[in-house]
């Protein structure tokens, strides 16, 4: 016993040796998988957020360095000048606020700079030159794309990257681009990197190198922590024609020393706790084998008859329930595959306790039954498990101690029956989805119909007993071709299904559209069976489908294409080089003065006419050429293939041929309702070629061409020429530039001063001047109507009226200028704003100016509009004490009639009345009839335009008042004019 004790343990001992020593390898075996996936999930977690580090640093380039392509279309677009840069890079610079400076560079050296303020030193510095920069400016010059250089030390001072992009002009002429300079873009290294907070990777504990790498060397742009990276992660920034590398690593490296030894201990510890457990076990095994061997001689009779009973259970495909007399659950047996079912029924409950009220009625009463008859089948009860409903049959039988005694106990059997159940609620499913409302038609292998349903009797008129063993083709329409059955049953073959619009013929004759869909289906062994077609009149969808592109491509007034229309056959008419070698033309229409007749006859009149001239139009025009109602009474016409030979005078010829046509067409009058409208057209024409990428460019041509005809007098024809495009681009050009001519002090005032009949200054009338910046003087002539047009004469006029009351407010204190009269012209649009009025009465009070010093400049024009508000707003001005001047009087419109109601302190008499009225022309009777109008209503005349001596003379003879012309005094700054005052009034 005690060899053998001896000999067990030193088993033991060997084993919890062999598993001390195995455990602790498999132990740091597992810690270096761990160490590794570690690893892993470290770099991985530093490469994202080095990728974000990356891509923000990146995105912060490219939305910063995207600039120099704005700069560079500006460029290309002003054909080279630069004017607009301090305005463009201003906006761009809040745009881009990385951005130190940007700059233009003209032949490479830099030319304008903004901001100025810092980068003055740049100015001057010569891109292609350069030794520093120099190599990488030629390089961006040869690649002809922009090129990010550096780290650089920028000439302004600090380090930098420079972005440059090579700009060419095109050359008109068809030569080669030319080059004209560049455009840079400054970003210091200090900004860009602060921009994406770099140093916040050393935050999170990594070291970090930003490189740049095409270069021979790489160059270090930034770092923070270690000098050398071992392994670190790395990411690759795409930049313009440069790369630049970030990578970085843990700053105590991958593996710190600390984790090493955390994991041999760990594995030391798992290894001597494993070993003890495999000792202990072994000495205990034994133990339990000795027990074990005597346990199962006691078990095993018990174990055998278990086992025979447990056969026999498993042998009953159904679950078994015995229940008692009582009602309660005795045993529950169920397969393993229906463990479900023992949920609802426990073992010493009533059988009804988890049962449904209709599924305990079934129950009882089948063990009502089975009580009388001893046993009892055909029940069916549903019960629900695990959000499933189950379906049972049950088989109920009962057990008696001995026959004729009371019963004991029943055993009931449930078999499943739920696919059963669900199947014959598919087939009820699948009957009723057969009746639909679409067209079902079954048909077999050989293609006949073996089955309809009603929809296909109603929809085609069949009956079923008519179709049945026929081929679907009974219904074929005729209007499809063989090859299109062909190819349906070819995808039928190979795909299974086919899908698609067909036209069929009901029983009566009628041919009506309907959408069909078939599908194939297998048997098990993948053959054909049979085929099921399903269909549905879409006769009604295709007439709503009709008369929506009727309301979508025509206009409803006139039934012509509109401009949806229009566009889309402009748009297929150049697809795929449709104009390669050919040429089109547009035709731009309208009606001269229609609004007049709206405005006098009626918009039912009007709408008439439009269908009338709708009319001529398409009666004048080719079969292929389309006429369309592009808006109000605008029409377009689009000529298709005007000419093949590319011969832009053959084109113009062929087109003007059609015009002169509708022209003629136009000049018999229409009668409408008995009475007869002359109409006349412009008409704007421009050829449309190969060249042409968007339809609205050639139709704004067009429309271009339209208006200059309508400027020539109207009933005029005028063909597209690039300049009227210019002319447009350069009134556009100069409204902007006017929106800014107050904030940037381009706005001036000169006088022209007035005299009286012994020459002595009394006042002077206000003259607006603009210096634009590059253009010089512009003519008011120029500006003034684009001002009033754009309603920039508002912020304009209530400039020039501070103006002149801030020259009055300062004269208050001269006792010469103290009565001067300051004359301001004002513009009718000034005059219809409600609140005119109370503008010049605070102005007068914010400047403290006596009213009667300040005199207002109407045109008579504007007295053919509302009389009833001028009438208002003049007497408001005059309690004011504000005094009113009728200015060119003579050339307007206005009646004598209400003339003299109007409180006029003034009469102006036009110049072209003073020309030549010392000869006694016309104008000299003009004028003296002026001159005694204005006495005799009680205002005081001037004349302006006054030239000669000879003029002056004369209407100062005729009772003329006041004078103001070249012959005494041209326009001139406020300081000249103090100047000539005082020198005037020491003469007299």
């Amino acid at each position: 016993m005690s060899d053998s004790f001896f000999t067990k343990s030193r088993n033991a001992l060997s084993i919890s040796i062999f598993a001390f020593v195995l455990v602790f390898a498999a132990s740091l075996s597992l810690s270096y998988v761990f160490h590794e996936q570690h690893t892993k999930s470290e770099r991985a977690k530093s490469l994202s957020l080095l990728s974000t580090y990356a891509y923000h640093l990146e995105h912060t380039l490219d939305h910063s360095l995207s600039s120099n392509y704005t700069f560079a279309s500006l460029v290309r677009e002003f054909g080279g000048f630069t004017r607009w840069f301090p305005a463009v890079a201003a906006s761009l610079h809040d745009i881009y606020p990385q951005v130190n400076n940007f700059a233009l560079s003209p032949d490479g050296i830099v030319s304008k700079v903004y901001p100025l303020e810092g980068n003055e030193g740049v100015l001057g510095f010569n891109q292609l030159t350069d030794a520093e920069q120099g190599e990488e400016a030629q390089k961006a010059l040869i690649k002809k794309e922009m090129l990010l250089s550096g780290p650089v030390e920028l000439v302004q001072g600090g380090a930098g990257v420079v972005a440059r992009l090579p700009i060419y002009l095109i050359d008109r002429w068809g030569g080669k681009d030319k080059f004209w300079g560049f455009s840079s873009t400054v970003i210091k290294l200090d900004t860009l990197l602060n921009s994406v907070n770099l140093d916040d990777l050393y935050q999170q504990g990594l070291s970090y190198q930003l490189l740049r790498t095409d270069t021979t060397k790489p160059m270090m742009i930034s770092q923070k922590g270690a000098e050398v990276l071992h392994d670190p992660v790395t990411v690759e920034l795409d930049l313009p024609s440069v790369s630049w590398t970030l990578q970085a690593e843990p700053v105590d490296g991958w593996l710190p020393i600390r984790y090493l030894g955390a994991y041999v201990l760990c594995s030391l510890l798992v290894a001597v706790v494993v070993a003890r457990f495999v000792f202990l076990a072994y000495r205990m095994s034994d133990q339990r084998s000795q027990l074990a061997y005597l346990l199962s001689e006691r078990t095993q009779e018990a174990h055998q008859t278990a086992q025979r009973l447990m056969s026999t259970l498993q042998a009953i495909p159904d679950p078994m329930i015995e229940i008692s007399e009582q009602g309660l659950v005795l045993d529950v047996h169920v397969p393993n595959d229906e463990l479900e079912v023992k949920r609802c029924f426990d073992i010493g409950a009533p059988y009804a306790k988890h049962l449904s009220s209709e599924a305990s009625e079934v129950f009882g009463a089948a063990l009502a039954q089975a009580r009388e008859t001893m046993s009892h089948r055909g029940s069916i009860f549903s019960v629900l498990i695990a959000q499933k409903t189950y379906w049972f049959e049950m088989s109920v039988v009962c057990n008696q101690v001995e026959q004729h005694q009371d019963v004991s106990s029943f055993v009931v059997l449930l078999r499943d029956i739920t696919v059963r159940q669900d199947a014959e609620e598919q087939l009820r499913i699948a009957a009723t989805a057969f009746e639909t409302q679409d067209g079902i038609l079954i048909s077999n292998k050989d293609n006949c119909i073996i089955r309809v349903n009603k929809a296909f009797e109603r929809i085609s008129g069949y009956a079923e007993e008519e179709v049945l063993g026929r081929p679907p083709s009974v219904l074929s329409s005729g209007r499809h071709t063989a090859e299109f059955y062909v190819e349906m049953y070819e995808r039928l073959r190979k795909e299974g299904s086919w899908e698609g619009e067909i036209w069929n013929r009901r029983k009566n004759g009628q041919i009506y559209p309907e959408w069909l869909s078939i599908s194939t289906v297998r048997d098990k062994d993948q053959q054909v069976s049979h085929y099921v077609a399903t269909f549905k009149d879409i006769s009604e969808s295709k007439a709503s489908e009709r008369k929506i592109r009727q309301l979508n491509y025509y206009d409803s007034l006139t039934r012509l294409a509109n401009r949806s229309l229009l566009i889309e056959e402009m748009t297929e008419l150049l697809k795929d080089n449709g104009l390669a070698g050919r040429q089109s033309a547009v035709m731009f229409i309208d009606l001269d003065h229609f609004k007049d007749i709206n405005d006098v006859w009626g918009h039912k009149v009007g709408d008439h006419l439009l269908q009338e001239a709708a009319s001529r139009l398409n009666q004048n025009t080719r079969q292929q050429d389309t006429v369309a109602r592009f808006g109000g009474d605008e029409f377009l016409i689009l000529l298709q293939d005007v000419d093949v030979s590319l011969n832009l005078d053959r084109a113009a010829y062929r087109a003007s041929h059609v015009a002169d046509r509708i022209f003629k067409a136009f000049e018999q009058p229409f009668q409408l309702e008995g009475v007869d409208y002359q109409v006349s057209i412009s008409i704007g024409i421009a050829i449309m070629d190969e060249h042409v990428i968007d339809p609205l460019d050639i139709i704004k041509q067009s429309e271009l061409a339209m208006y200059e005809a309508k400027a020539a007098g109207r009933s005029q024809l005028c063909f597209f020429k690039n300049s009227m495009q210019e002319r447009v681009f350069e009134r556009v050009q100069l409204e902007g530039d006017l929106r800014h001519a107050i904030d940037n002090n381009e706005l001036i005032l000169h006088v022209q001063p007035q005299w009286s009949v012994d020459k002595k200054i009394i006042g002077a009338e206000a003259l607006l001047r603009w210096h634009h910046p590059d253009r010089g003087l512009v003519s008011p002539a120029t500006f003034i109507p684009i001002a009033e047009e754009t309603r920039l004469i508002l912020p304009i006029g209530n400039w020039v009226l501070r103006m002149a009351c801030q020259w009055l407010s300062d004269w208050q204190s001269n006792q010469a200028m103290e009565t001067f009269v300051m004359s301001i012209n004002v513009s009718a649009v000034q005059f219809s704003q409600d609140d005119f009025v109370s503008q010049v009465e605070q102005t007068l009070k914010e400047f403290d100016v006596p009213p009667n010093t300040l005199q207002l400049e109407l045109t008579e024009s504007m007295l053919a509009h509302d009389e009833g508000d001028i009438v208002r707003k003049m007497q408001a001005l005059k309690s004011l004490g504000v005094l009113i001047s009728l200015d060119d009087f003579g050339t307007g419109y206005s009646s004598l009639s209400y003339l003299h109601r109007l409180p006029i302190d003034q009469l102006k008499i036009d110049q072209s009345f003073v020309m030549n009225i010392e000869r006694g022309t016309k104008n000299a009777s003009l004028a003296e009839s002026i001159i005694s109008l204005g006495h005799s209503l009680g205002m005081e005349v001037i004349a302006e335009g006054v030239e000669t001596s000879e003029q002056f003379d004369w209407l100062k003879d005729k009772g003329c008042d006041l004078f103001q012309g070249f012959g005494l005094a041209r326009p001139m700054a406020i300081g000249d004019l103090l100047v000539l005052c005082e020198s005037v009034n020491q003469q007299i």
